[in-house]
């Protein structure tokens, strides 16, 4: 029998939404889920990224600080998880390796964001039949249908913010699903200011795996999209 997974991605801390928590929390114990994925892009970086910061944005070190105090309250609230690391969270690493720098000379990403040995670091899993990947290199509203088409499985991704949703494909002799988990950033903060305007907004979410043929996009609706301000 399947193990029921809740599944979440881009978080983009620390410009995450400041309700996600608490929504993956109500969500993951409705559904009776019994073990957490992160797909990646915990973190933004946006101080250290090679595209140009905003000028109001923090230095990478106030940035590193708020993403350290907001990634212990996860962790506290979800000590196991099996993360995928995403374009994102190895920014640093490829900003070192553009001037021959290897990982070598660099903290392991664990040590630099204060993950407990509980969290498992992997670039992919294959559990139950089912692909979960960040979904690097794919983009478009029909990334996650490709990587699914491409290795013939059911495939979680993230990366895609506004691909939220889950599409099932079927030939003649099974049925496989596709599912994007959108993401959980807040889009008022200016590490965001580069989508500003595009025509799609994200679609704030997460997922759940029933089984190699079964999966859910939760939308975060409601109460949740209340930030209070």
């Amino acid at each position: 029998m399947s193990v029921i997974r809740g599944v979440f991605s881009d978080t983009h801390i620390p410009f995450q939404h400041p309700n996600y928590l608490e929504f993956l929390v109500n969500t993951f114990k409705e559904w009776g889920v019994e073990e957490v994925i992160c797909l990646g892009d915990l973190i933004d970086n946006h101080a250290i990224s090679r595209f140009q910061s905003e000028p109001c944005a923090d230095g990478a070190y106030l940035e590193l600080y708020k993403a350290r105090d907001a990634i212990k309250e996860l962790t506290e609230t979800f000590p196991n998880v099996k993360m995928c690391r995403g374009n994102h969270d190895d920014i640093a690493y490829r900003q070192a390796k553009t001037l021959g720098i290897g990982e070598i000379f660099i903290k392991p990403f664990r040590d630099i964001y204060g993950l407990p040995n509980t969290w498992e670091l992997e670039n992919e899993y294959l559990l139950d039949g089912v692909l979960y990947t960040h979904g690097t290199g794919r983009g478009g509203k029909h990334a996650t249908y490709n990587i699914a088409v491409d290795e013939r499985m059911s495939t979680c991704t993230g990366h895609t913010h506004t691909g939220g949703g889950v599409i099932y494909i079927a030939n003649k002799t099974d049925t496989i699903f596709a599912l994007n988990t959108g993401c959980l950033v807040d889009f008022d903060q200016y590490a965001f200011e580069y989508a500003r305007n595009a025509k799609k907004r994200p679609t704030l979410g997460c997922g759940v795996v029933i089984s190699p043929t079964e999966a859910y996009f939760i939308p975060m609706t409601g109460k949740y999209l209340d930030k209070g301000e």
